[in-house]
């Protein structure tokens, strides 16, 4: 059975528009200026921010005391994320297709993003670097997420911006970015 793996963020949801929903929220509930929020994008570091640092930081910068801001993030952070255009209509036509649908992802907090988007109803499962003991390099979390799709990686292609792990694996690959988008993507392998 074929299987296309997708990477969650920037292939199926777009992190950092939900992050700058979040900041733009944030900002206006602490009478923070456009200035703040855009020293809050630059510290999240496109996603890649530890996130108790950012937090430390952010509370020293603005001088917060409530101690439930990294809490409240990880609740609310989900809701604001939008998936991609094309994904809720193109990932249910490759079902339709006889295609298995799998998930990469990485941490726990990307397991509420999937539930939050709706994404987790339509795929046949997904497999989280950390949350599952293992990283996001480690070859097993593709084998992993193959087998929760209850298949193989026989006949598997992985759609993402960063497709060097899926190569070296022998998996076919779709590149998504500036050049081609998730629905491009769908859309070459309803084709295929």
């Amino acid at each position: 059975m074929r299987l296309a793996l997708f990477d969650l963020d920037t292939t199926l949801v777009d992190r950092a528009e939900g992050f700058r929903r979040w900041v733009w929220e944030f900002c206006a509930e602490h009478r923070l200026t456009e200035t703040d929020a855009e020293w809050l994008i630059a510290a999240d570091d496109r996603g890649r921010a530890d996130r108790a640092t950012f937090f430390k930081n952010l509370r020293e910068r603005f001088d917060l005391q409530e101690p439930d801001l990294e809490d409240a993030y990880r609740e609310r952070h989900p809701v604001l994320v939008p998936t991609t255009p094309g994904v809720l209509t193109g990932l249910p036509r490759l079902r339709a297709a006889g295609w298995r649908i799998g998930v990469l992802g990485e941490g726990e907090a990307q397991l509420s993003t999937l539930l939050c988007t709706g994404i987790a109803g339509l795929v046949d499962g997904w497999a989280l670097a950390g949350p599952d003991g293992l990283s996001t390099s480690d070859p097993k979390l593709l084998q992993l997420v193959a087998e929760r799709c209850e298949t193989t990686l026989d006949d598997a292609w992985l759609i993402a911006a960063g497709i060097e792990r899926a190569r070296s694996a022998g998996l076919r690959t779709v590149r998504v970015g500036p050049d081609r988008d998730t629905a491009a993507a769908i859309a070459l392998l309803l084709d295929s």
